[in-house]
C-alpha cells in the first residue's frame, strides 16, 4: 500500500464527507472529471448520460489506494481469498483486527463521497421514470449492498436531502433496496417491450452495451442474493427470491449475461484492474494467495487454480495464512502464489454461477428455484468451469477428493483441512449440502472478496482459517473471526449525534465483533 495519506489532508477529507452528507454544500461540479465536457457542453438528447458512466467506474474503485483500502484490505482478506504480505501501521492493522480510523473511513468514502455524489446529481438532473435513472437505481444497489454489508446502519435514505443526515436501519436500507430494484425493473421492462432494438444508453453504458434485457435479469438476480443475504430474519425474503427467478426475463442463467466492467473501445475506456497494481511485481506485491484457498483448490485439484493463481517458484500453488502483524517478511518471495490477474483483466459483478448456486441453496430451503438443489448445484459448477474456460468439469462434478491440510510456510504456521466436504454432490446430509454449495459459490465467486466474507459471515461456510494475530485487544475474537468494519471516524467528526443513535440501530458497540442485522450467531 502507498501513500499512506489521501492527496488532500485529512482535516479536507472529513470536511469534504461532511458536505457531501449534509447536502448543504453539494454542487454539480464536485467530482466532474475536468478533462470532459461539462454540463452546459453535453449534447441535449444525451444530457447526464456521463453520470452514469462515472457511477458504473465507481462501484470498484478504479483508483488503487482506494481500491486496496475499502475492498481488497477487507473483504478479499477476511474471505480467505489472498493473503497481505506488508506490516502496515506496524502490524496493527485491518489484517491482524485494528482497524485505523484511516482504515475505516475508505469504504465510506468510496460508497458515499465517490459513488454517491454521481447518483444525487443524476437523481436530480433526470425524470425518475426514464430509462437512464432505471438503470442508475440498479447500478446504485449494487454499490450500496456493499456499503452497508460491510457497516450496518447508514445515512442511506435521506442522503443529500436534510442536513442532519439519519442513520437507517439495516432493514429499512434492504427494504429500500428491493422497491428501487422492482421500480427500475418495471420501468425497465416497459420500455424494452415497446422499444425491442433500442440502444438508449450506447454511449455511456459501461456495463451491458445498452442491453436492457441484461439489466433486467442483473436486477432479478440482484434480489434473488439480497433476499437470500436476509433469509434468516426476513419474513418475505422468500417471496421475493421466488418472484424474482419466476420473472419474464428471470436471472442470469448465462455468461454472456455477467455484468463486467471492461475496456471499451467505442467508448475510448480502458480498463486497469486495481488487483493487478495490488500483487504484481510492477506493483506494491501485497496480495498472494491465501491459506484458505491453498487448502480447498489443491485438496480439490481444482483445475481453476491455474486460473486463479499462478504457481510459485517450486512449482506449486502456495499460499500464506492471514494476519500476519510482520507480514513484510513474505513480500516478493517467489515461493507463494500471485493472483493470475492481468491489468486489463474485467471484473465481473456477478456470476451466473453465483446465481446457480443462490437458487440451491434456496431450493434446498425448499423455495421454488426452477430446479433441484443437486442440479442447480451443478449448474453452478459448470457455469464457472465454462466463464474460465475449463474442461473437464464431469470428473470434477463426481469427485470424491476433499481440502487439504494447509503445510504451512517459512513462518506462516501449518494447519489442518479446513473441512472434509468433497465436491461429488452429498446425499444424506442437508447440512453438508449447504457447505458444499456456498463453498462451491466463494470459490466461483473469485475475486469477489467483498461478497464472499458476506456469505461467510452469514452461513459460517466455507469454514476460513483464523488469522495468525490478533492485535484487537480481545475486542474481536480469533475463532469467531471479525464481523464488520466500525463507523467512520469522520462520521464521528461530522455527525456525531446519529453515529450514536445508529450504535442503537445495531444493536451493539460500534466494534468489528458486532454482529450485523442478517448475521446470525446461530447458523
Amino acid at each position: 500500500m502507498k501513500n499512506k495519506i489521501y492527496n488532500i489532508s485529512h482535516i479536507c477529507f472529513l470536511m469534504l464527507i461532511s458536505c457531501f452528507l449534509l447536502g448543504s454544500c453539494m454542487s454539480d461540479t464536485i467530482n466532474l472529471d475536468p478533462d470532459k465536457i461539462q454540463e452546459e457542453e453535453l449534447d441535449k438528447d444525451n444530457l447526464w448520460g456521463s453520470y452514469l458512466t462515472t457511477m458504473q467506474r465507481r462501484v470498484v474503485p478504479e483508483d488503487v489506494n482506494l481500491f486496496q483500502r475499502s475492498e481488497d484490505l477487507f473483504g478479499n482478506m477476511y474471505s480467505g481469498y489472498f493473503a497481505g504480505t506488508q506490516n502496515w501501521e506496524g502490524g496493527a492493522n485491518g489484517t491482524t483486527y485494528a482497524i485505523s480510523n484511516e482504515w475505516k473511513d475508505a469504504p465510506f468514502k468510496s460508497a458515499f463521497v465517490e459513488f454517491l455524489s454521481s447518483w444525487n446529481i443524476l437523481r436530480q438532473k433526470v425524470d425518475s421514470t426514464s430509462v437512464l435513472f432505471a438503470v442508475g437505481e440498479i447500478v446504485k444497489v449494487e454499490a450500496m449492498h456493499k456499503a452497508t454489508d460491510m457497516y450496518g446502519p447508514l445515512p442511506y435514505l435521506k442522503f443529500g436531502l436534510t442536513n442532519p443526515v439519519p442513520y437507517d436501519s439495516q432493514q429499512a436500507i434492504y427494504e429500500s433496496f428491493f422497491k428501487e430494484l422492482d421500480h427500475a425493473i418495471d420501468i425497465l421492462v416497459k420500455f424494452d417491450q415497446a422499444n425491442p432494438s433500442s440502444k438508449a444508453l450506447v454511449k455511456f453504458d459501461l456495463i451491458f452495451n445498452s442491453n436492457i434485457p441484461n439489466w433486467i435479469r442483473f436486477a432479478n438476480s440482484l434480489k434473488l442474493r439480497l433476499a437470500m443475504r436476509i433469509s434468516a430474519v426476513y419474513e418475505d425474503a422468500q417471496k421475493i427470491a421466488e418472484a424474482a427467478v419466476a420473472h419474464p426475463y428471470g436471472v442470469i442463467e448465462s455468461n454472456d449475461n455477467n455484468p463486467t466492467m471492461q475496456s471499451n473501445s467505442n467508448l475510448s475506456f480502458t480498463y486497469n484492474n486495481p488487483i493487478h497494481s495490488i500483487s504484481s511485481a510492477e506493483g506494491y506485491e501485497e496480495d498472494v494467495m491465501g491459506a484458505t484457498m491453498d487448502a480447498y483448490l489443491n485438496g480439490f485439484e481444482d483445475p481453476r487454480r491455474a486460473v486463479f493463481f499462478a504457481l510459485s517458484s517450486n512449482g506449486n500453488y502456495r499460499g500464506l495464512r492471514n494476519g500476519h502483524k510482520n507480514g513484510d517478511i513474505f513480500k516478493g518471495d517467489e515461493g507463494l502464489s500471485k493472483p493470475n490477474i492481468q491489468q486489463g483483466t474485467p471484473y465481473i459483478w456477478m456470476t451466473a454461477a453465483e446465481v446457480f448456486f443462490l437458487r440451491a441453496e434456496g431450493a434446498l430451503k425448499q423455495w421454488d428455484m426452477k430446479g433441484t438443489p443437486e442440479a442447480l448445484y451443478k449448474s453452478g459448477i459448470r457455469a464457472s468451469f465454462e466463464q474460465h474456460g475449463v474442461k473437464n468439469v464431469e470428473n470434477y462434478l463426481v469427485s470424491t477428493k476433499v481440502p487439504a491440510r494447509y503445510p504451512g510456510f517459512k513462518a506462516s504456521p501449518s494447519a489442518p483441512a479446513p473441512s472434509d466436504i468433497t465436491v461429488v454432490w452429498n446425499t444424506n446430509s442437508t447440512k453438508k449440502q449447504l457447505e458444499q454449495i456456498i463453498t462451491q459459490k466463494w470459490i466461483a465467486m473469485y475475486p469477489l472478496g467483498q461478497e464472499a466474507w458476506s456469505e461467510f459471515r452469514r452461513t459460517g461456510y466455507p469454514k476460513i482459517y483464523e488469522i495468525v494475530n490478533n492485535e484487537s485487544g480481545g475486542v474481536i475474537s480469533t475463532s469467531i473471526q471479525i464481523r464488520r468494519v466500525p463507523f467512520p471516524y469522520s462520521e464521528y467528526l461530522g455527525n456525531k449525534d446519529e453515529v450514536e443513535k445508529a450504535i442503537k440501530l445495531l444493536n451493539g458497540p460500534d466494534t468489528g465483533a458486532t454482529r450485523l442485522w442478517w448475521d446470525l450467531a446461530d447458523k
